[in-house]
């Protein structure tokens, strides 16, 4: 049954309700009129929309925690703010053809261009483009005034002596609208998901302007009276009469026009029957017993190009089974219950109350949830959740048959948004977390309220989108703390460095080999403290540099009438290291170690120059000088860039003279966001979350709940990735790979 129109005609009727008839010359100007406040009103529309859209996308940019959905977001941005003008323009002629096309039956240039190419096979982007307006110019629709729409198809069709306009093909129409944007957007070739981006802005200030424009029409239509008054009655269409059945005509010799239902494009009718065709002979092979059949049903079932629609016109499934269906998702879960039973339950029933088609897809989710609950990355209480809603998975895809291959499905972005929530190592997914009892929530509403709308799953999606806003704000103080903790160390090694290059200018080719390491493993770090932590950084930073000048002038060879000064210097020397090294963490026995082989060495030197007291000043001059008054001072020399150069070629960093494997591009291609598994102990695996990469990309923090930030130099990740001892984690949908190892042919 549909709904249809009794109407008074535009020519007049005989009865007292006739109304005047409309001269030609009149119907012209109307359909003018009418033609014009459509283009005008919703070019204002989108013009508005553009001054608007740059302050929303930020703000939704802002609270977007996927790397590439943001991304894709600031990119629409900067399209808005360079574009904007030339997007206005163009959807204005865009729109004007398609209004052209849709009120006079005229092609648009793009149409016949592709005239040629109406039966060849679309490829899956064209798909999903299509399927993507479809789903705008639906919620659009949702938003829509009926009475408004109703008035528009039925006065314009009238006006333009037509019987009737479907209501996705007046030239209005949602679908229009939005033909029209993405036509006007394509001329400035986005990438597919800015584009994308772009078109979800602006759905809500489209479908926000479309019940105004409706109801400029239908006042200019009712004020120059045609149809004024319009009433909907219930009569059987052609479709749904039973064979024989002749149509009745209307009362008072009216003419009821009809809402036709929406055909199915021709190819794409084709091509389905011919999947159905094939489909009956693997139904065929899977009963009797060959191995590969089932596979072949589920590439068949995914296949986009056949079964991506959602309004396929292919045989509906079984009402029993349906019916025994609904019985199961009513029924209150027992504790005991285990997961193998309840899927022998959905099997039998399949198998005693649906079509082979109907079996063939029950078994075929089964499976796909075996895939999900084998994925070792899901936390046990998620993989619990998940399985709840298999009935309910079911029974969506029976409903609509493009489950398989519309990766839009309502039902797959459900549970996709599920696991990419719970695989987040940077979710609390303990039993007893917020999110955990947030999402078991979810579940039980899915579960308790879907009955055949899959508008039931949308609303649980923004349920989930309004948990994940939550899990986001408890994120972002952690992740506050890590980066904070991140930058400090980030300037701890930038110190660090700039330490050595002090050390490596000051030190002499005399400098004793373990006064040469404690500088450059350890006075550094403290140099570094100094910097990054002290109150005072640049006084900090001094007194730690001339306490490592001292220590260099200390061991260096000394005249006779030096040794009172470096007794002297000495307790203001220890004091100094000793001071410093608190920041540091050098353990106690390496610590004494140094202390004493320094003191050795000291004693040494004094006992030295009392034994050869007429002995002439040393030859090698020292950068580090020690005045009468006690003051250091530092002489840069030729022997200086000497060290330095020295220190650049044996204590920098291993890592920055290696040449490294495949490791150091994979490395080099990280990104914030990035997801990372890496080997644990006893053969574990961890997926952490690349948190924050230093400016200079020579550190790496990688996070997972509950632990913290673990920090990686450049060279640190690059032999890991080069060992296999970690490695990028699988990306994309959960969903889209269980249905592909689904679909896979079996090893030969």
């Amino acid at each position: 049954m549909s709904t249809e129109l009794r109407e008074n005609r535009l020519t007049g009727a005989e009865d007292d309700a006739a109304e005047p008839v409309v001269d030609q010359r009149r119907r012209f100007e109307l359909l003018d009129d009418c033609r014009e406040i459509v283009i005008s009103q919703l070019a204002r529309v989108v013009s508005e929309a553009l001054d608007r859209m740059s302050d929303e996308l930020v703000a939704i940019a802002m609270r977007e925690v996927r790397r590439d959905a943001q991304q894709a977001l600031l990119d629409a941005v900067a399209v808005v703010r360079e574009h904007r003008g030339d997007i206005a323009l163009r959807f204005r002629q865009s729109f004007a053809e398609v209004v052209e096309q849709r009120m006079f039956n005229r092609s648009r240039p793009s149409e016949d261009r592709s005239a040629t190419q109406a039966l060849s096979l679309v490829d899956d982007d064209e798909i999903e483009d299509r399927i993507a307006l479809e789903r705008l110019a639906k919620r659009s629709h949702d938003r829509l005034d009926p009475d408004q729409v109703l008035g528009m198809r039925a006065r314009l069709a009238a006006l333009l002596d037509r019987d009737w306009f479907e209501e996705n093909d007046h030239p209005a129409s949602p679908e229009a609208v939005f033909d029209a944007l993405q036509s006007a957007l394509d001329a400035l070739a986005p990438a597919a998901e800015v584009r994308s981006a772009l078109l979800q802005a602006f759905e809500p200030h489209i479908s926000a302007g479309l019940n105004d424009v409706y109801s400029s029409v239908n006042e200019r239509l009712m004020s120059n009276r045609i149809l004024p008054t319009i009433r909907p009655r219930v009569v059987a269409t052609p479709e749904s009469r039973a064979p024989g059945q002749s149509q009745r005509a209307a009362p008072d010799g009216e003419a009821l026009a009809p809402v036709p239902a929406r055909p199915a494009p021709f190819e794409h009718a084709h091509q389905v029957q011919a999947g159905l065709d094939a489909f009956d002979a693997l139904i065929r092979q899977i009963a009797a017993g060959q191995p590969s059949a089932r596979r072949s049903a589920a590439r068949m079932l995914a296949d986009p190009a056949t079964f991506g629609m959602a309004d396929l016109p292919i045989p509906s499934p079984e009402p029993p089974l349906i019916e025994a269906l609904d019985a199961l998702q009513a029924m209150p879960e027992a504790p005991g219950t285990g997961r193998g039973e309840m899927v022998t339950k959905l099997l039998e029933q399949a198998r005693d109350k649906g079509s082979a088609l109907d079996q063939v897809t029950i078994e075929i989710v089964s499976l796909v949830f075996d895939y999900i609950y084998s994925d070792r990355r899901l936390p046990d209480f998620v993989k619990q959740q998940l399985l709840r809603l298999q009935v309910v998975a079911m029974k969506a895809a029976l409903i609509d048959r493009s489950f398989f291959a519309r990766r839009q499905h309502p039902m797959r972005r459900l549970i996709d948004r599920i696991s990419e929530m719970a695989i987040d190592p940077d979710a609390d997914v303990g039993p007893e977390s917020s999110l955990c009892a947030g999402i078991a929530g979810i579940v039980d509403w899915t579960i308790e309220h879907f009955e055949a709308d899959l508008g039931t799953f949308e609303e649980a999606i923004r349920r989930l989108d309004l948990l994940g806003h939550a899990e986001d704000e408890r994120r972002a103080i952690r992740m506050a703390e890590i980066t904070r903790e991140a930058e400090r160390l980030e300037a701890l090694t930038q110190a660090q460095e700039d330490a050595h290059a002090e050390i490596a200018l000051r030190i002499d080719p005399v400098t004793p080999a373990f006064v040469r390491e404690f500088l450059y493993r350890w006075w550094s770090r403290a140099l570094a403290h100094a910097r990054v932590d002290a109150d005072d950084p640049h006084g900090a930073w001094g007194a730690a540099l001339r306490a490592g000048e001292l220590l260099i002038w200390s061991v260096a060879p000394k005249a006779p009438d030096e040794i009172a000064r470096l007794a002297a210097l000495l307790p203001k020397l220890i004091g100094g290291l000793m001071k410093g090294l608190q920041a540091v963490g050098m353990e106690t026995p390496e610590r004494e170690r140094f202390f004493n082989e320094l003191l050795q060495w000291h004693t040494r030197a004094i006992q030295d120059a009392k034994l050869n007291a007429g002995r002439a000043r040393p030859a090698v001059t020292s950068a580090v000088r020690v005045g009468p008054d006690g003051d250091i001072r530092f002489e840069p020399q030729a022997q200086s860039a000497a060290s330095a150069d020295a220190w650049h070629a044996s204590v920098a960093e291993p890592g920055a003279r290696r040449t490294y494997g495949p490791g150091e591009a994979r490395v080099d291609a990280l990104q914030r966001g990035d997801l990372v598994e890496l080997d644990a102990a006893g053969g574990a695996r961890h997926t952490l979350r690349v948190a924050w990469i230093s400016p200079s990309r020579k550190l790496y923090v990688l996070t997972r709940f509950p632990d913290a930030g673990r920090s990686l130099s450049r060279g640190e990740l690059i032999e890991l990735f080069d060992s296999g001892r970690a490695r990028r984690a699988a990306a994309g949908s959960m969903l889209d790979r269980a249905i592909e190892a689904v679909a896979q042919p079996e090893a030969s």
